[in-house]
């Protein structure tokens, strides 16, 4: 017997077994391009953070288990930031524009979420990002959506987009767990 080669197999899986293509597939990629490729790395928003500015929103794809909202709360807390922060929805426009207009003024943070529910208030947000002429350097806007067709366009091409896929397996688990550790919390925990 002929061994198959890895391709062979990811394409004799994927005609028999649907639901393990992803597992051969991630194989197949870890042995022919390197592990790098598909080891999951926690989400560093203080890094999206430092790559954007005033103008460039930040824009999450929510995926199944995955809330970026306490991760940039963390950062603004860190940054000693507002975040102010609307699950947008019927009648929630009126909210977010507010915020937004006071983000913009005094450079708080705004966390607009779930915004594949109110998907005609991003239209005018993208209207008012390219228009407005001052805004203040710190003002951010976060934006978290599921994946929708008719999610405008034009936003999507002016943000950085990310997602925080939930950890898959025990090790990508224990990463994303201690990710958040750092030495002043461990100096915080009392010794005996």
């Amino acid at each position: 017997g002929d061994r198959l080669d890895m391709i062979h197999k990811l394409l004799l899986i994927r005609s028999m077994r649907m639901d393990r293509t992803m597992i051969v597939a991630q194989e197949y990629i870890s042995s022919t391009m390197g592990s790098k490729y598909v080891d999951s790395h926690p989400l560093n928003v203080e890094a999206m953070h430092a790559e954007g500015n005033e103008r460039t929103p930040l824009i999450c794809i929510l995926s199944m288990g995955s809330d970026p909202t306490d991760l940039i709360i963390g950062l603004a807390k860190k940054k000693k930031k507002e975040v102010q922060s609307v699950s947008m929805g019927q009648g929630q426009e009126v909210i977010a524009r507010k915020y937004v207009e006071t983000g913009v003024a005094n450079g708080s943070w705004v966390l607009l979420q779930n915004t594949h529910l109110g998907l005609k208030y991003l239209e005018e947000l993208e209207g008012l990002m390219s228009k407005l002429e001052e805004i203040e350097p710190e003002f951010r806007v976060w934006i978290t959506a599921e994946p929708h067709p008719k999610f405008p366009i034009g936003l999507l091409q002016m943000s950085i987009k990310f997602t925080n896929e939930a950890p898959v397996g025990m090790k990508a688990g224990m990463k994303r767990s201690y990710a958040w550790i750092n030495q002043d919390m461990l100096d915080t925990v009392p010794r005996t």
